[in-house]
């Protein structure tokens, strides 16, 4: 919770620092924040499948150590092209936290309850977004060299936490690195890598700019939609796995895309406070939904030495639509102002519920979570 507090407080500090500080423009200040997740589209592949074959804890543990360091980096960012390298290392070293952590809670998990896991994981994740963003805009006014040293002992903070954390992948089925070669992204992630793309990019629009859109609408500061969207995203996680895992993913991510199309949509069309928050209140319960019941879905398609480069490569298409959604809606925004640009990610969203009725459809997971029967059958 405390390095995702830490990147939750950069949504809004490097937002807000690349536009105060450094004069840059909208688009600039969201491709400061996307920069991060451009880094991880190309690390989580790779750090997917080195999960596979040594194991989860060292991805873990190692991570939070060097983002502390990294974080003091930034009292030396003179320039925008020094805050795009930082965020840049930022993404590389921590690319593949979250596919460790994901891919660890699913080894522990029966398989059918890994939705209710991952479910779960996130919300301590979205513990630190959700209170992120407003610490980051207070740190910020305190001024930028508190807001580098606070986020750094977060960091700090976060990776004492995981020194003691055990190795939950089987050693009969690891092995050296390099023995087994695959394609960059798993077959199985292709189609929901598509979907989550698409996604992806309007997340990181809510993530990147409300901070300015906040101001378009006649906020003071983006506070309440922060937290309107972090608040639900934690609100409907609490249910949402374990819904998946008695419904099924399939209907739950559906429900959840729709979600999304429909906050976008309202957040597009208009232009005071009270629609926007519930339309990024939407958009929360969208992300809440679809993210841990597409997760399990493909960890229910792939074996177990598998998993990490599964999730790896769905995790890092999603990162493709992260890394360029704040740019692009930013360009878009300076261009054709905030209600044009948001028709983007619900046009996507749309899309991407075209394409998730392609993927295969998972195996049968409901019984006794006790049963061998059941984990055996949840492996194709």
């Amino acid at each position: 919770m405390f390095v995702y507090g830490a990147f939750g407080c950069q949504f809004t500090v490097v937002s807000r620092f690349v536009d105060e500080y450094l004069d840059g423009t909208r688009a600039q200040s969201g491709l400061g924040v996307s920069m991060f997740f451009a880094a991880a589209v190309i690390t989580r592949p790779v750090a997917g499948r080195w999960i596979d074959q040594v194991g989860r804890r060292w991805f873990i543990v190692v991570p939070p150590f060097v983002l502390a360091v990294v974080m003091l980096g930034f009292h030396f960012a003179d320039s925008f092209g020094v805050v795009l390298a930082l965020r840049f290392v930022q993404g590389a070293v921590g690319g593949g936290l979250y596919i460790a952590l994901v891919a660890a809670v699913t080894d522990l998990a029966p398989s059918n309850r890994r939705a209710s896991a991952i479910a779960r994981l996130s919300i301590a994740l979205y513990l630190g977004f959700a209170v992120g963003p407003a610490v980051g805009e207070w740190l910020l006014d305190l001024g930028p060299g508190v807001a580098w040293n606070v986020l750094a002992v977060m960091c700090a903070i976060g990776a004492l936490c995981t020194v003691t954390l055990p190795e939950t992948l089987p050693v009969p089925l690891r092995g050296p690195l390099g023995e087994r070669r695959r394609s960059w992204l798993h077959p199985a992630a292709v189609l929901p890598g598509v979907a989550m793309l698409g996604l992806g990019l309007g997340y990181t629009s809510i993530t990147a700019l409300s901070a300015l859109n906040a101001r378009r609408i006649g906020l003071d500061d983006s506070t309440p939609l922060y937290l309107s969207f972090a608040g639900s995203v934690l609100l409907i996680r609490l249910g949402s796995g374990r819904l998946a895992d008695r419904l099924g993913p399939v209907p739950v991510v559906n429900a959840g895309i729709v979600a999304f199309a429909a906050g976008f949509a309202c957040i597009a069309a208009f232009d005071v406070p009270a629609p926007v928050i519930v339309g990024v209140a939407l958009v929360g319960c969208g992300w809440a939904l679809v993210l841990p019941a597409q997760s399990a879905w493909l960890a229910s398609r792939v074996g177990d030495d598998e998993r990490g480069s599964a999730l790896g490569s769905l995790v890092a298409a999603m990162d493709i639509g992260q890394a360029i959604g704040g740019f692009v809606v930013g360009a878009l925004a300076d261009a054709y102002g905030f209600g044009w640009a948001y028709l983007l990610p619900c046009g996507l969203a749309l899309f991407a519920f075209g394409v998730t009725q392609r993927v295969p459809r998972p195996p049968d997971l409901s019984g006794d979570p006790d049963d061998p029967m059941v984990v055996i059958s949840a492996v194709p």
